[in-house]
């Protein structure tokens, strides 16, 4: 006959102690852990690997744009990614005083590369260089502030273009030289500086806006050949015809 016994605690004795984890115990534990198994509680989990699909998910990066040293060389896409933060002041200014807001992008890449703290070594300030003659000429009371800069720009531009009657190489190197230059040589002045800067600003404008520059057709007037039938030939043929058709009247 067997009998089973069971040991139980005697009443008023205390709780059992929680089993004393030892250096050894704790080492098995991190080797299982480093083994990629997870231990939790007493019972050891591996975790599932990620199903493999087979495709293969790429991120969607927007291509980015370099820009050479030289922003005379930029492209169209360039030149239009540095105008795109001052482009609210840029095309309300064009619209206002009717000029090409392509070619107020070009002087600004030509005089400061979109530098909105550009400062020359004559003392030129801010996107559009403006002079601190020019800048009190247009009130302007900070050169550096965009919005006060492009305005003051582009009204001296048309105020230019206006002077020299839709010239833009005019107008260019008078934003340059000044007015005063461009009326004493009838032209573009004969300064190296000059010169190049109003190069510059076409190249850029050109790239812009890619119909300037093209060569124009002029339709010129030729009268039609003399024929059989004077009467389609205008009044002087027909005067040699009938000369007396024609004396003035007493």
């Amino acid at each position: 006959m067997l009998v089973s016994f069971s040991i139980l605690p005697a009443v008023g004795a205390s709780p059992a102690k929680p089993p004393i984890i030892d250096q050894n115990m704790k080492l098995a534990m991190l080797n299982l852990t480093r083994n990629n198994t997870v231990v939790r509680g007493t019972a050891a989990v591996k975790p599932q690997p990620m199903q493999n699909t087979g495709k293969k998910v790429t991120a969607k990066v927007p291509p980015k744009l370099n820009f050479p040293d030289n922003c005379i060389s930029w492209n169209a896409q360039q030149v239009h990614a540095k105008a795109d933060r001052y482009d609210t002041h840029i095309t309300k200014y064009s619209k206002k005083h009717n000029v090409d807001s392509n070619l107020v992008k070009s002087v600004i890449t030509a005089e400061s590369c979109f530098k909105r703290k550009a400062l020359s070594s004559a003392g030129a300030q801010g996107l559009m260089q403006l002079i601190p003659d020019t800048a009190d000429r247009f009130g302007v009371t900070d050169s550096y502030d965009p919005q006060q800069n492009i305005r003051a720009g582009v009204k001296y531009l048309k105020f230019l273009l206006d002077r020299y009657k839709g010239d833009i190489k005019k107008a260019v190197a008078a934003y340059n030289a000044g007015e005063g230059a461009v009326d004493r040589y009838k032209g573009i002045p004969p300064y190296k500086e000059t010169k190049q800067y109003v190069k510059n600003v076409l190249q850029i404008y050109s790239v812009l806006n890619p119909d300037y520059g093209k060569k124009r057709v002029k339709a010129v007037y030729q009268p039609p050949k003399l024929g059989e039938k004077p009467g389609r030939y205008g009044w002087q043929y027909n005067r040699k015809l009938a000369p007396h058709l024609f004396k003035k009247m007493k």
